[in-house]
């Protein structure tokens, strides 16, 4: 039995797709309600593209079709449920989270009237033309708004997570923002190819062209799947998140205070940091220099913030980097090397280090040595 490339490519899609949705439902992790819920998204997303394998074999009923293809609409909600739990260790499923079910139960009742409470002749007739009809046609408009509306909600959940971060870490390379950034743009570039396909549906006229377009999101999604398998192949330890509680400190919450006790606190702050220097812990976070100084973390929060208008990720790394700046300046320190120079100052990513000292001087680590050896 022959088969096009295109059935040939959703064949390997179907496959890679369980693969993973197995690894993910039986693989031993703390954050097992996350890999649970991608597991459960590629078990979806195998039963919506399989109709490009099993079609040479079998025909389904109408409505069993009809179902096998409107279960996409699950796809959305899952993925950024998915991003939620990876985010927060305490995400809970709660019944409020039912409401994710809506898209697909309004999916269902646009074609109830014509297709699940009809007859067989009419079920047939709207699966084999199932584009030119109203129903199909609203299916699409529907089907992209919601793509649309989790794919926005997915940012505002990175962006609130990134300014989590930085107001409560000192390194980020830890946790899995980079991770979950970098599925939204992939994401967004399916998003851009289905895009095009459904629209095309809806006023193109040329099967070819149609076909071509579904060929080339079958090949972005193998280069998506492909991705995330390598991904878990060399980040096995995927994913850390964090705890829901953690500050956000916002500049209109509060305005600046400029009274005795802020300026004792904060000179209190500055002498810590630079006499004791709890930025050389990596893993220094909010909560544990608040634990050192006997001050209430929003206290923090809030003169690094507020006062010095900086989060506390930067605040900890100009320390860092100032720290940097000293050891390559000191002749006596030549035999260290840039990497282990980063480690010793508190930074454990490399990408991290570089970037954040080429912010702050201008040049790189070796660039610096070198011109401040020059200087001699």
């Amino acid at each position: 039995m022959d088969f096009t490339i295109l059935e040939i490519a959703a064949i390997f899609i179907l496959f890679i797709s369980l693969l993973l949705a197995t690894f993910l439902l039986t693989v031993k992790t703390s954050n097992k309600k996350a890999n649970t819920l991608l597991g459960v998204y590629f078990i979806v997303f195998a039963i919506h593209i399989s109709v490009f394998f099993y079609s040479k074999f079998v025909t389904l009923p109408p409505v069993l079709e009809m179902l096998r293809d409107h279960i996409a609409f699950f796809t959305s909600p899952l993925l950024f449920l998915y991003v939620v739990s990876s985010i927060y260790s305490d995400f809970k499923l709660k019944p409020i989270h039912l409401l994710h079910f809506a898209p697909f139960l309004i999916q269902v009742l646009i074609f109830s009237p014509r297709f699940y409470f009809s007859d067989s002749s009419t079920k047939n007739y709207l699966l084999k033309n199932l584009n030119d009809t109203p129903e199909g046609q609203l299916s699409i408009v529907f089907g992209l708004s919601i793509s649309l509306f989790y794919l926005a909600g997915t940012l505002l959940e990175l962006r609130k997570y990134r300014k989590v971060l930085l107001e409560n870490f000192s390194n980020k390379s830890n946790f899995n923002y980079k991770w979950l950034f970098q599925l939204f743009i992939l994401l967004s570039t399916i998003f851009s190819f289905s895009f095009f396909k459904q629209v095309y549906k809806l006023f193109g006229t040329d099967v070819e062209i149609l076909n071509a377009s579904r060929l080339i999101l079958s090949l972005v999604l193998i280069g998506f799947l492909t991705w995330i398998v390598l991904k878990g192949m060399y980040n096995p330890q995927l994913f850390r998140n964090i705890n829901s509680n953690h500050l956000i400190i916002s500049n209109s919450s509060s305005k600046k205070i400029v009274d005795v006790y802020i300026q004792e606190n904060l000179q209190k702050l500055l002498a810590f940091m630079q006499d004791e220097e709890p930025f050389l812990d990596s893993s220094l976070t909010l909560q544990k220099l608040a634990k050192k100084l006997e001050m209430p973390k929003r206290d923090i929060s809030e003169l690094i913030n507020l006062n010095m208008n900086q989060h506390f990720f930067d605040f900890v790394n100009q320390y860092r980097i100032h720290k940097a700046q000293k050891i390559l300046a000191n002749s006596k320190e030549d035999n260290l090397t840039i990497q282990q120079i980063m480690y010793d100052v508190g930074f454990n990513s490399k990408s991290s280090f570089y970037t954040t000292f080429k912010k702050k001087t201008g040049m790189t680590p070796s660039e610096y040595r070198k011109r401040k050896r020059q200087s001699l």
